[in-house]
């Protein structure tokens, strides 16, 4: 599981790599909103480093203490990471695009918001007692949720704006919700506008 979660976080990184890169370079930025993002950028390649080092210590100490609060430092600030990126990409709504090709970062951006958002409801259903989320399963069945089933919360929580079959029952959950729903719609009008300047 552990493994799996590290993939994640990884791609994650790697999409935020070339964000970064677009975001700071486009000239919508101030000077202090590129340091913003490359900060945020730079703090979450350490914490990666962080987690995998806990994941690795996971396989010889499987119950240590320390990497279930590690894992929700690690997720707190890639969640405060994604709040930074969206807002920059805010600042980028009525730049003028070279074609729709040029909207990659937006989409890089909403494929950052699913992958973080898988990571974050998976710990979180697995470290609250009972689960946070009521998954539905097959009649007198309900297997143990997967990746898939996380990543698929995720999406739909984004393109929906809000669950659709799983049911969130802990506050953590809830919060969780509402906040990428609240990035998603900020994503989206960026999305629109750009677009709207690209073909315009």
């Amino acid at each position: 599981m552990h493994w799996r979660l590290a993939a994640v976080m990884v791609s994650v990184q790697l999409l935020d790599a070339a964000v970064t890169e677009k975001l700071c370079a486009s000239g919508e930025l101030e000077a202090a909103g590129v340091a913003v993002v490359r900060t945020f950028h730079y703090g979450s390649n350490f914490l990666l480093l962080l987690l995998l080092t806990l994941i690795a210590l996971s396989f010889i100490r499987p119950h240590s203490r320390v990497i279930l609060p590690g894992l929700v430092a690690y997720l707190g600030f890639a969640v405060l990471h994604l709040v930074v990126n969206v807002g920059a990409l805010l600042f980028s709504a009525t730049a003028k695009a070279t074609g729709l090709a040029s909207l990659w970062d937006v989409g890089a951006i909403g494929a950052m918001s699913v992958l973080t958002f898988t990571a974050c409801y998976w710990v979180l259903d697995r470290a609250t007692l009972g689960g946070a989320f009521v998954m539905p399963g097959r009649p007198g069945r309900v297997e143990e949720p997967r990746l898939i089933d996380y990543i698929y919360l995720s999406f739909a929580t984004m393109t929906t704006f809000g669950p659709t079959l799983e049911v969130p029952v802990s506050r953590w959950a809830k919060a969780l919700m509402m906040l990428q729903v609240t990035l998603s719609i900020v994503t989206l009008t960026v999305l629109l506008s750009r677009a709207i300047n690209a073909v315009g």
